[in-house]
């Protein structure tokens, strides 16, 4: 019953996507939404308002599903309206051009933006294989699959800005309807964050921030936990950051459990509420832990040490259908367990590992070599300027 109410739901809303086509659009209106509506943030954030800064003449909107974000950016000077109200709808039906993270669901039920340019940033870029990667498209299910997709399809774009070769062949296998040549290497808008209007890094500060992915089946988010909270309590890891002067800052997902009692003066823990943006808080730290997290292509661009704290790796590429490629940026600086890791750290101290190796494997995965200095807000609006002759 439910696959019937699902079908039914996408014939509708293929229906209203397609009556209300548009070609006449204004290419100087351009509306901006990410992550359902339901946030402000990522690199949608960090290119809207580039363009409220840079570019007058291009009326730049945010849909939102949040009435705290409208008045937020309401407060800042911005314009904002609610997702599926009569002013959003007005706004949409315009709009010459349009940029989501997640899909057209970032501008509300009902995307009347058939007919505009529709540009997806997305939300990082990383080696996790997708599910359309992983289908035979040679079979009748896939294919059929692929027809509903080019009749209607949520992730819908003319084009796609992304950061290398490696992750354009990744979203052209990913991505239905997506086009080789309409996706452009760019950079991602949000990491112009980590970058000095001279195209430097900022300093970075004495704090290692550890970002581990949530894991999304039951058993592997309860052993996630439990290695969390053995660093909670890890003594000799707080006294050798002691010794060389640094903070262990540990970044979990909301949903995961963390004893946050158990503190030590080294080692603390963020909550949602301390991190309002998390590529602020990488620009700063001097090193980044973590395991699969596509943080890695945005920290890699600060040539500064990365350590994978991938303790379950076979589980998860099993599980994950991680793409190959993962294995071969694994270093020296991939642990297995809080010793490796206590041992790892003291080597970077003493500057007894060399942890460009690592660094050099992801940007040459992640980031094209002349895409490291920043300005990827700007190489977007030049792109679109220049290929749809906006002025």
């Amino acid at each position: 019953m439910k696959k019937v109410v699902d079908m039914l739901t996408w014939a509708k809303d293929a229906c209203l996507y397609w009556m209300h086509k548009n070609h006449k659009r204004d290419m100087n209106l351009w509306v901006f939404g990410c992550w359902g509506g339901n946030k402000y943030a990522d690199n949608a954030k960090y290119l809207f308002e580039y363009i409220n800064e840079n570019y007058p003449p291009i009326r730049a909107v945010w849909i939102t599903a949040k009435t705290e974000i409208i008045d937020t950016l309401a407060n800042a000077g911005f314009e904002a309206y609610l997702a599926d109200t009569e002013l959003a709808e007005k706004v949409l039906r315009q709009a010459g051009v349009a940029f989501f993270t997640n899909s057209l669901n970032d501008f509300g039920m009902h995307p009347y933006l058939n007919g505009a340019k529709i540009c997806a940033l997305f939300h990082g870029v990383g080696f996790k294989n997708e599910l359309r990667e992983l289908d035979n498209q040679n079979t009748l299910k896939a294919k059929l699959k692929g027809l509903k997709h080019a009749i209607y399809d949520l992730s819908y774009t003319d084009y796609i800005f992304t950061t290398s070769q490696f992750a354009r062949e990744k979203f052209y296998r990913q991505q239905y309807n997506a086009k080789l040549n309409s996706i452009i290497l760019t950079g991602q808008p949000r990491n112009d964050a980590l970058f000095d209007e001279s195209g430097k890094p900022f300093p970075a500060e004495r704090t290692i921030l550890y970002l581990p992915t949530f894991r999304e089946n039951k058993e592997g988010q309860i052993r996630l936990e439990k290695v969390i909270n053995d660093l909670l309590t890890y003594s000799e890891l707080n006294d050798l950051l002691k010794n060389y002067g640094y903070t262990l800052l540990i970044k979990p997902h909301y949903l995961t459990k963390v004893h946050k009692e158990k503190r030590l003066s080294n080692i603390q823990v963020l909550n949602d509420s301390d991190v309002t943006d998390v590529q602020k808080l990488l620009a700063k730290v001097g090193m980044l832990i973590t395991d699969y997290s596509s943080a890695i292509g945005d920290f890699a661009l600060l040539n500064r040490p990365i350590i994978f704290y991938s303790y379950d790796l076979e589980d998860y590429c099993q599980n994950s259908h991680m793409d190959p490629a993962y294995l071969s940026i694994l270093h020296e600086t991939y642990v297995k367990n809080k010793e490796e890791l206590y041992a790892t750290l003291s080597k970077i101290f003493q500057e007894k590992i060399d942890y460009h190796n690592t660094v050099e494997s992801i940007n040459l995965y992640l980031n094209e070599q002349t895409l490291r200095n920043g300005g990827y807000c700007r190489n977007v609006c030049q792109y679109l300027f220049e290929n749809e002759n906006i002025k």
